[in-house]
């Protein structure tokens, strides 16, 4: 059952009172139609529904709450349990059919709406050379690839940048012993994170061993919530070039990893094909700010390019 959370509706927002719903509790709301009507620091603002539903208004009028906190949900009358499709009939678009998110897909959208929300997040990119990686992997029984080199790497670099490490909660700094890198694996019709702990006092063979068979439990339905719980950072990696992720409530910074890609850059003044990729550090503004940011992607860089230190 998706729920409706306090939204961020300025920069400056923290909190909002809800000062009217537009719509009955126990009443069939359309996605895209005005809900409620959010009293910020600014203005007096309406708030329309992401997906269809049954309301159960959880919040009431007059009462204020922080950013991200639950003031409604929205489900189905039969017990929340969604039909596949529903057809609408449509008019300039032609005939609408309506699919109902699994429970999966609805886990990710709370989690980005709670992230986009409550964090106030700002993005620092760094290209970096993967040529000696590159080299290492022909000359490696590890069965270790890139995405194994950039964890160890990340996790390292967790450890020498510790507030990255952390995460801002109630007003403090929260920064953490262990080092445990989630990553992002696509099941079907969802995203999920297991979790690495310890990750950067295991050995490169450990760790590579470790990420594929938490992968593989993934794609095989049989992860548990014990190995998709405890993260201390998040890396996401995508076959292109460079995009940005979100920031996972209760951590600092995410980082997203571009695709390798042989590309010419100028190495000591002549134009060279080296293997390449671009990484983007998503990060919390009120814990991190742009130089610890280039600070971590700094340590990441100078440990990708130089990977002696990857293998212990």
């Amino acid at each position: 059952m998706p729920d409706v959370v306090m939204p961020r509706l300025s920069d400056s927002m923290e909190e909002g009172t809800i000062l009217r719903w537009l719509k009955a509790d126990g009443e069939h709301v359309e996605r895209g139609e005005e809900l409620v009507e959010i009293e910020t620091d600014k203005a007096t603002l309406p708030y329309v529904a992401d997906v269809s539903g049954v309301l159960h208004i959880v919040a009431n009028a007059g009462e204020t709450l922080p950013i991200g906190r639950t003031i409604a949900t929205i489900g189905e009358r039969n017990g929340d349990q969604p039909s596949v499709m529903r057809p609408q009939t449509g008019k300039a678009k032609g005939e609408v059919t309506v699919v109902e998110p699994t429970r999966g897909q609805q886990l990710v959208a709370r989690r980005v709406a709670e992230s986009r929300a409550t964090i106030p997040d700002h993005t620092v990119s760094v290209a970096i050379d993967m040529e000696r990686c590159a080299v290492a992997l022909t000359r490696d029984d590890t069965g270790a690839t890139f995405d194994d080199f950039v964890l160890k790497a990340t996790a390292l670099a967790l450890r020498e940048q510790p507030r990255v490490n952390g995460a801002y909660r109630d007003g403090h700094f929260e920064q953490y012993s262990r080092v445990n890198v989630g990553f992002v694996v696509a099941a079907e019709n969802a995203l999920l994170v297991p979790t690495i702990f310890d990750a950067d006092s295991k050995p490169l063979t450990q760790l590579a061993d470790e990420r594929a068979r938490l992968a593989e439990r993934v794609r095989g339905g049989t992860i548990t919530p014990p190995e998709l719980s405890g993260g201390t950072f998040t890396v996401s990696s995508l076959g292109v070039r460079r995009f940005t992720t979100i920031v996972t409530p209760g951590q600092a910074a995410a980082l997203a990893v571009g695709a390798v890609e042989e590309r010419v850059a100028v190495v000591d003044g002549q134009a060279l094909v080296r293997h390449q990729l671009e990484a983007t550090l998503v990060c919390d503004h009120r814990i991190l700010y742009a130089a610890d940011a280039a600070a971590f992607l700094g340590t990441l860089r100078g440990l990708l390019e130089d990977p002696s230190a990857l293998r212990g």
